[in-house]
């Protein structure tokens, strides 16, 4: 039987790879405070991360940086392959402070940077490589492994983002979906989000029946209109939850959900953890 993928929040590195025989759409989007590189090695995926889908194909790599929302879905149900990874930038401090000068991990965050396609086979086999080895030290627990899986990982950051300043140098990656309608919409949201939002009172702002907006959506994005606003709201509810003392009600409230029980409900499918729990990580990893 195949794993699935699980966000691990109480480990610096996690590594994963696994063999689909037919499609699988993850049925919450994530977001947390690591980084993730993802590997498509066979198939072709929907990736949505922030704002933005994406059409991932075969030897193409996503990145993702810290607190980005993201979710993944099947074109078709074929058979895929993939790697994903997640880490913390902290995993990386002794590297960081023998190299005080180069940056491992902003690249990460800037939007342009989300999907890297276009690679040759060469480079393909070598990212590849590289993450099948993390994959076999991840078991191993002696220092000499520690030290082999920071090196490796801290070389494949750099080639990668070698990697993405040559395909901004080329015209940037060619994977994104974008629809006008959804763009505005998803403003709307950005602008909204504290408010009680409905599919329907959403649909009269933008003079388009409820049933065209919820297909459009699902369609652009790979996320239900729902599903996207929570998502936003998610956001909002960790900002609070980081940069205040305010309740857990006093959050769900102020960010537009109706009742705390759901509120606590998605945030745990979206984070790992409830919003008590991460309140005690996030100033246990931040102090």
């Amino acid at each position: 039987m195949v794993s699935e993928y699980t966000y691990s929040p109480h480990v610096d590195f996690f590594i994963d790879r696994v063999d689909r025989d037919n499609g699988y759409e993850m049925p919450s989007f994530h977001i947390h405070h690591k980084y993730e590189i993802y590997y498509e090695i066979e198939g072709t995926r929907r990736y949505f991360i922030e704002d933005a889908a994406y059409i991932v194909n075969a030897g193409s790599v996503v990145l993702i940086g810290e607190n980005q929302i993201h979710k993944t879905a099947s074109v078709a149900d074929t058979p895929s392959s993939r790697i994903v990874m997640n880490f913390s930038g902290e995993y990386l401090d002794s590297l960081a402070e023998i190299f005080p000068d180069v940056d491992f991990f902003s690249f990460l965050n800037e939007e342009h940077n989300h999907l890297l396609c276009n690679l040759s086979v060469k480079q393909q086999n070598q990212i590849q490589g590289v993450l099948q080895q993390l994959i076999l030290l991840q078991e191993e627990v002696t220092p000499e492994s520690d030290a082999m899986r920071k090196m490796m990982l801290a070389t494949l950051l750099l080639t990668l983002k070698s990697l993405c300043r040559i395909q901004q140098e080329q015209g940037g990656e060619n994977g994104r979906v974008s629809n006008q309608i959804v763009d505005q919409i998803q403003g709307y949201i950005a602008e909204h989000y504290a408010e009680k939002l409905t599919l329907t009172g959403i649909a009269s702002q933008f003079y388009i029946s409820p049933y065209y907006l919820s297909r459009l959506f699902k369609r652009a994005i790979n996320l239900s209109l729902i599903e996207y606003i929570n998502g936003v709201r998610i956001k909002a509810a960790q900002n609070l939850i980081e940069k205040s003392n305010e309740s857990v009600s006093e959050v769900a409230e102020k960010t537009g959900f109706m009742t705390t029980a759901h509120f606590r409900r998605v945030f745990k499918d979206a984070t790992g953890l409830s919003p008590q729990q991460y309140r005690q990580y996030y100033k246990r990893v931040n102090k």
